[in-house]
């Protein structure tokens, strides 16, 4: 249900572009291009006096490809940080399905360019491991099945969790990640897999052997990381599929869901839509 005050923002049109605009420029205006502040201002245009370069209020952000009204672009907002799928806003929202998509297509856009951003390197006890994303296939199971998408996964206990689509699971492919986003000196915990053999020589390395149906013994498991993955694969199902060019969005989505599971989300993303997109 929603409340109040999120009733108000989506069902006006200047409190929910006021909103924005806030969130955009806090107290005052700039130049996006050399940061001057004294402007020319004409009809939600403006125009630097120093570099003569023009500019609207969310110039080069992702709410700029997003020709919707405000309003509804904040009911929309409210709607995926609840975690409602493209499909099921008719019941809230007249908007079309085709106009949805691409407004949550572009939202897990700017969570993804802000994850890869802002990506620290994990620490202390670290949990590793990876898993086979999509519904059931005819034909060989196991790591070889076709149409799958590989996950790579790293867990900080009590902490945050980095993922990696990979095209496969050797030592080649999961080393470097390991080494560039984790801390020299940290515990790893894994599985038998042959590919981590070579954790012990960057920190201490503790294994669970599944093959032995060892699963915890003592703080040593991957029930966390474990735990992720089958939070991620929750999510994925109610979406009723995922288009396999965009997994890596709903992936960087579920991640950064997961890793604010304590905070509300609705203004952390808000925010990330006036952010300027990052060149590619």
């Amino acid at each position: 249900m929603l409340d109040n005050q999120t009733i108000s923002l989506a069902t006006s049109l200047p409190k929910s572009r006021r909103f924005f605009v806030k969130l955009r420029w806090g107290g005052r205006r700039v130049c996006p291009r050399c940061g001057e502040r004294k402007l020319w201002r004409g009809d939600e245009r403006f125009r630097c006096i120093r570099c003569r370069y023009p500019f609207s209020d969310f110039t080069g952000t992702y709410l700029e490809r997003l020709r919707i009204p405000f309003n509804q672009l904040a009911h929309l907002l409210y709607l995926f940080c609840l975690g409602v799928p493209a499909y099921r806003t008719r019941f809230y929202l007249a908007c079309s399905l085709s106009t949805t998509q691409k407004v949550f297509r572009i939202i897990r856009e700017a969570i993804y360019d802000a994850s890869l951003q802002e990506m620290e390197s994990l620490s202390g006890e670290l949990e590793l491991d990876e898993t086979l994303f999509g519904g059931r296939r005819k034909g060989k199971r196991g790591w070889g099945a076709e149409g799958k998408k590989l996950v790579f996964g790293m867990y900080q206990r009590n902490g945050k969790v980095i993922t990696f689509p990979v095209p496969n699971r050797r030592r080649a492919t999961l080393l470097p990640l390991v080494l560039e986003h984790t801390r020299r000196g940290s515990i790893y915990y894994t599985d038998d897999y042959h590919g981590y053999g070579v954790l012990s020589f960057r920190g201490r390395h503790h294994r669970v052997s599944h093959r032995k149906e060892e699963y915890v013994s003592g703080r040593t498991h991957i029930n966390g990381i474990e735990g992720f993955f089958s939070y991620a694969k929750t999510w994925l199902y109610h979406y009723r599929g995922v288009p396999s060019q965009y997994f890596h969005l709903y992936l960087k989505e579920i991640e950064f869901r997961f890793n604010h599971r304590e905070e509300d989300i609705f203004p952390l993303v808000a925010e990330l839509l006036v952010k300027s997109v990052p060149d590619r």
